[in-house]
């Protein structure tokens, strides 16, 4: 059956006021006043605006099992002496899906429908992103030493080529490389990868994360992180490197040169006391930037729509008023230049990945400028009804197609385990 929205007020769309929708087969086939809603099922918008979902682009979803384990550190202290070994003791394949499930639906009550992960055992974490209804890129952390999952990166590179072919048919599944960052991996692995890749890989990486992250890569390896990208062969167009806090001028000229992509984690950032990410400067310099959470471990929401507004204030902070207005922050926010083929902005002939939001609330009244509204002043209570690939998966604030407490039990019982509540 069609799908039909009506009475919304649309933006980042090919039609901007008010305007129905209509889906057909994963497909939005009409952007139109007064269609006509026989034999379509009908959403109606009225008073809600309708725009494209939100594009999560760096998360690692299972780490919500660890969300509140450490608090209040700096970034190698949490890693090395928290997170790190209660991964090793903690993360099994069971783990991931459940916690990746709890994730997905976290993000999705705050209109996300599609992310990018980094973790261990991701087969799990599409399968948990299949079920719910979301896109998914999922990239296999690399790391020299023994994960969960892998006992060294070349095995973990060899798994990811393996988890390409298991998910090359699924629609809603695409599969990149997740070289965790250039401390955790030699020249020699960093160079293996290269080598291995296709020109229309995604490599997804931990870059410039930190002083103390770039001050390590100089003294093991006499250079800064992006050139050590750059000398192994891996900053490239369809490089996205998460947070990018200690990115040098002559770092944001390369990576401009290298039409590389970065993606701004802000609240991670300043929950870790890692910095602000000068990310004017990368879109002064054309720079393709993206939004993400980070995981629960570090953030602790996944409230996309927080970092949104977070990304955008913060570059008022660091640059001046005018930095990053809403109609920016939004598009970062949104699948920017196409993480996700044709997602982040509604057009005819491209993919029904649409959030409905609500202007009933406190906070919504009044609106003036829609987009605004969405940045500055909206948030997840806002988000009535997303949709993906044509398909309803959260209707009313409700969940199509999981029994939220039901994963909520397993996620508790999985956590008695490390001391919680």
């Amino acid at each position: 059956m069609s799908l039909l929205i009506k009475n919304g007020y649309c933006i980042r769309s090919q039609k901007e006021g008010y305007y129905d929708i209509l889906i057909e087969e994963g497909t939005i086939k009409r952007i139109d006043k007064g269609i006509d809603g026989k034999d379509c099922e009908v959403i109606d918008a009225k008073n809600c605006i309708v725009m494209p979902t939100f594009c999560n682009a760096h998360t690692h979803m299972a780490m919500s099992l660890f969300r509140g384990l450490a608090d209040d550190l700096e970034l190698m202290e949490w890693l090395t002496k928290h997170i790190f070994p209660a991964e090793a003791k903690f993360v099994d394949k069971q783990m991931v899906y459940v916690c990746s499930k709890l994730s997905i639906l976290e993000s999705l009550r705050s209109g996300m429908g599609c992310f990018m992960d980094m973790y261990f055992f991701e087969e799990e974490i599409a399968r948990a992103a299949i079920e719910v209804g979301v896109r998914a890129i999922i990239t296999e952390g690399i790391i020299d030493f023994e994960t969960p999952d892998c006992k060294n990166a070349r095995e973990a590179i060899n798994k990811t080529r393996s988890l390409k072919e298991e998910f090359s048919d699924e629609e809603l599944v695409r599969v990149g490389y997740g070289p965790h960052s250039t401390y955790t991996l030699s020249y020699e692995s960093l160079r293996y990868l290269a080598d291995n890749l296709s020109d229309d890989d995604i490599i997804h990486i931990h870059i410039n994360e930190s002083r103390r992250e770039v001050e390590s890569v100089l003294k093991d390896k006499g250079k800064r992180p992006i050139d050590v990208l750059i000398d192994v062969g891996l900053l490239r167009e369809t490089t996205f490197m998460a947070h990018c806090v200690e990115s040098s001028d002559e770092d944001i000229s390369k990576i401009a040169n290298y039409g590389a992509n970065v993606i701004n984690v802000p609240q991670s950032n300043l929950k870790l006391a890692s910095g602000i990410a000068p990310i004017q400067d990368m879109l002064k310099a054309g720079i393709g930037v993206y939004l993400g959470t980070d995981g629960a471990a570090s953030n602790n929401n996944l409230d996309i729509i927080e970092d949104m507004r977070t990304s955008s204030l913060l570059q008022k902070v660091k640059f001046d008023e005018r930095a990053m207005d809403s109609k920016t922050a939004l598009a970062m926010g949104m699948n920017h230049e196409g993480l996700f083929d044709g997602v982040g902005f509604i057009r005819e002939a491209g993919p029904a990945d649409v959030v409905v939001m609500s202007l009933d609330d406190l906070e919504a009244t009044p609106v003036y400028n829609p987009y605004s509204f969405v940045v500055y002043a909206a948030n997840s209570r806002s988000v009535r009804d997303v949709i993906v690939n044509g398909k309803v998966i959260l209707k009313g604030g409700e969940f199509v197609n999981a029994d939220e407490e039901e994963v909520k039990y397993e996620v508790r019982e999985l956590s008695k385990k490390l001391g919680a509540l």
